[in-house]
């Protein structure tokens, strides 16, 4: 679900934008399980003051990322209300005969690996990022994923799903973190670090994943998919996460990325 102010500004996002979003959002979630996105239905509450144009461009921009993945949307609802826009989509996917991957498979010693580069989402991506629907797909055909999500809440926090589910615990590389030139952008604004960007802003929609240290290599030298790997820690039995650093030092990292509740 995507409620304005939380997921999209009105005054920032254009219809069509928060509309492909609110696709895109349902899809990335497809694309964690390995699967393929078939159907969508879509449910929307609209501020009473909504115009019909810009309900149209939204629709619009739901069509065209839809479109853009032969998903069809095939039904839903709308209402009015007294404040917020708020969109809920709910994506049905299909297995294609694979088994779906889950969040609670991860494997002491695995490596844990993750799509594209973090961070600084806030400046663009949040709004116009590009499910990783193909690669969800290519790893799940072509290699053993033991584990999968995608980075919504931020790298730390959904590795925390990860690990809580499997009932693991990972060791971060400190200098193999893929920081995003939005990260650096960002950090020269908030003061913070850019590896603090990359560990815990949310919405980058990449990858997270863990599989066998042999299939890893494999995946690094077969080079199947169209986007930046990179391999950034390995699980280990005891619960937690820590960051190692170049010279072997550790120190723990809490998951402080988005939290729904209080």
């Amino acid at each position: 679900m995507l409620v304005e102010g939380t997921h999209f500004e009105l005054k920032k996002n254009t219809p069509g934008e928060i509309g492909k979003k609110s696709i895109a959002c349902s899809i990335s979630d497809i694309a964690a399980m390995g699967c393929s996105a078939k159907y969508a239905v879509v449910s929307i509450c609209f501020p009473h003051e909504t115009k019909t144009k810009f309900a149209k461009e939204l629709f619009l921009g739901m069509k065209r990322e839809a479109d853009a993945y032969d998903i069809k949307i095939i039904g839903g609802d709308i209402v009015s209300g007294k404040k917020m826009l708020a969109i809920n989509v709910v994506m049905y996917g299909k297995n294609d005969g694979l088994n779906p991957v889950t969040r609670s498979g991860a494997k002491i010693s695995d490596a844990i690996m993750v799509t594209g580069t973090l961070g600084g989402s806030i400046l663009r991506k949040h709004i116009a990022f590009k499910p990783r629907l193909r690669e969800g797909l290519v790893l799940n055909k072509k290699f053993s994923i033991n584990s999968m999500i995608d980075i919504s809440d931020g790298l730390v926090a959904d590795l925390n799903h990860i690990l809580e589910e499997s009932k693991v615990g990972a060791i971060l590389y400190r200098d193999k973190i893929p920081i995003s030139t939005d990260a650096k952008k960002l950090a020269r604004k908030t003061g913070l670090s850019a590896l603090y960007h990359a560990l815990h802003d949310g919405e980058d929609y990449e990858l997270l994943f863990t599989l066998s240290n042999k299939e890893s290599e494999k995946l690094l030298a077969s080079k199947p998919l169209q986007v930046r790997l990179s391999k950034i820690g390995h699980i280990k039995k005891s619960n937690g996460i820590v960051m190692q650093d170049s010279k072997g030092k550790l120190r723990i990292i809490n998951p402080i990325g988005y939290k729904h509740f209080k």
